[in-house]
């Protein structure tokens, strides 16, 4: 495993170890704890919110490729969270509910992902990437052939916030294929 795997598996564990220490230690009537998108400056934020802000800016990435690749990590491992830490604020506004609904959980167990590969990068501007990827699907039984993607890349320009993330998913109909929340299916 490489170095941003590790990395990525141990900020899961620290996420995943504060959800549980925020559960155990919630007061009877405490509402559920909610994450908003965008926090008002000053607003005191309760442990759970602190955590998942950390994590999500903890993901932020600096080169355009990363965002892709760190969004295909999540694929691979059904891991609906990281893949949407890698979106747009106004990809995630769009698709959040859909990963809610799953739990956060993403893809199927048969067939799976696997694979991927770059085969065509484009500069847009300054700001904005196109990358084309290919990948597999495969079960234990068989060969469902393969898919492609087309991800768009932009860089956030906001003064010291800068970091790239995926504004636009395009994937091409494979009827075997179980599509992410955020993903524009093309037949």
């Amino acid at each position: 495993m490489n170095k941003s795997g590790h990395l990525l598996l141990i900020l899961l564990s620290i996420l995943i170890c504060g959800s549980y220490y925020g559960v155990v230690n919630a007061e009877t009537n405490d509402p559920p704890p909610s994450f908003k998108e965008e926090f008002t400056e000053g607003k005191q934020l309760n442990p759970l919110e602190s955590q998942l802000m950390s994590f999500m800016t903890g993901l932020h990435v600096g080169e355009p490729k990363q965002a892709v690749e760190l969004w295909i990590f999540g694929v691979n491992n059904r891991s609906g969270a990281v893949q949407y830490a890698m979106l747009s604020p106004s990809l995630r506004k769009q698709s959040r509910s859909k990963f809610e609904q799953t739990h956060w959980i993403t893809g199927q167990s048969s067939p799976w992902v696997s694979n991927f590969r770059f085969t065509k990068v484009e500069k847009l501007s300054e700001s904005k990437m196109r990358y084309t990827v290919k990948y597999d699907l495969e079960a234990s039984y068989g060969d469902f052939g393969g898919g492609q993607k087309i991800i768009i890349v932009e860089n956030n320009l906001e003064p010291f916030r800068e970091y790239w993330f995926i504004s636009s998913i395009s994937t091409k109909y494979n009827q075997w294929e179980a599509f992410t929340p955020a993903e524009t299916v093309l037949k």
